[in-house]
């Protein structure tokens, strides 16, 4: 029933923000033919070149610069239009013209600056965004993890929701003891993280913090269902670069859940010390703080092991 209402209140939200740019679209196209319909009925003859400016200026409301184009174009093609169609003009025709020709100049200059201001805005989330995603495997990176994590252990206390966070260290050394080829290591660091990554829900997040360290973010789970999810990735990604690769990848993950009083500092450092019981004990293990203990069942695929929108 959660995830039901979760669905529908997510679809209300984007057909809300479709008809509100759809609706400052209409807005802005009727404003354009109501100063053009002005336009004709002034008895001078001259143009509206501010409010032909301000029109432009408002398609910043709506994304993409071919909106902007469009009433740009519309704008050029109506003071044109009015020139030859206004059926009496009182001012002098140098006037007329010269004003007509102030008015396209003002269009041409709103349209370039306000084109402008929208490459620049994407320009600047496309950076932002970069900022967030690692470069070798394309998940995001440490600063989107400390971000994000902020936000869902808020989250999670409101609601009060579980919570894990999962520390996964993957020693890739004993395949490049013989010839360390950074290219072959970053390949085989990303069919590792996207093992992973496929392993997860959908609504769970993961990150790529260190060189060979990833956290995943377990949004409404426990610890037990943690380490499950957790147990069936050590496994599956200890034998995905090649046949002769088994054993040769050791991943050792430390888990720890949300408490009541944590903070972002207690949660990562109960995990990396249950990454360090992990390492400790040899390697290639799940360790949890506090303990869960192991209980064996069939085997059944991380992915559908929890819902994915409970």
């Amino acid at each position: 029933m959660r995830s039901q209402i979760f669905s529908a209140i997510t679809y209300l939200k984007l057909y809300l923000k479709e008809c509100s740019i759809q609706a400052n679209c209409v807005v802005i196209l009727a404003a354009t033919i109501a100063i053009f319909i002005i336009d004709l009925s002034l008895p001078l003859g001259v143009a509206a070149g501010v409010p032909f400016a301000l029109v432009i200026f408002a398609s910043l409301w709506v994304s993409g610069v071919q909106f902007t184009y469009l009433i740009a174009t519309l704008g050029f093609i109506l003071t044109i239009m009015g020139f030859f169609l206004s059926s009496h003009m009182v001012a002098p025709l140098n006037i007329v013209l010269f004003n007509r020709g102030i008015t396209l100049l003002l269009i041409i200059c709103s349209a370039y600056m306000v084109i402008k201001i929208k490459k620049a805005n994407v320009d600047i989330t496309t950076l932002m965004n970069q900022i967030l995603i690692d470069p070798v495997t394309g998940y995001k990176n440490r600063q989107a993890f400390e971000t994000e994590l902020d936000t869902e252990i808020l989250r999670s206390k409101r609601y009060n929701r579980s919570l894990s966070l999962a520390i996964i260290d993957i020693d890739l050394l004993k395949l490049f003891t013989d010839n360390y080829d950074y290219k072959n290591k970053n390949n085989s660091i990303k069919k590792v993280s996207q093992e992973i990554k496929t392993n997860i829900r959908i609504t769970d997040f993961f990150y790529r913090i260190d060189i060979n360290v990833f956290a995943i973010i377990f949004s409404e789970t426990d610890l037990v269902e943690a380490k499950k999810v957790c147990e069936a990735i050590r496994k599956k990604t200890s034998s995905i670069i090649d046949k002769n690769a088994e054993n040769k990848i050791m991943i050792s993950i430390g888990i720890a859940m949300l408490e009541e009083a944590d903070n972002k500092i207690n949660l990562c450092k109960r995990a990396e010390d249950a990454l360090f019981i992990s390492k400790q004990n040899g390697g290639h293990q799940v360790s949890t703080l506090p303990a869960v203990a192991n209980k064996e069942k069939a085997p059944v695929a991380a992915i559908l092991s929890r819902s994915r929108y409970d």
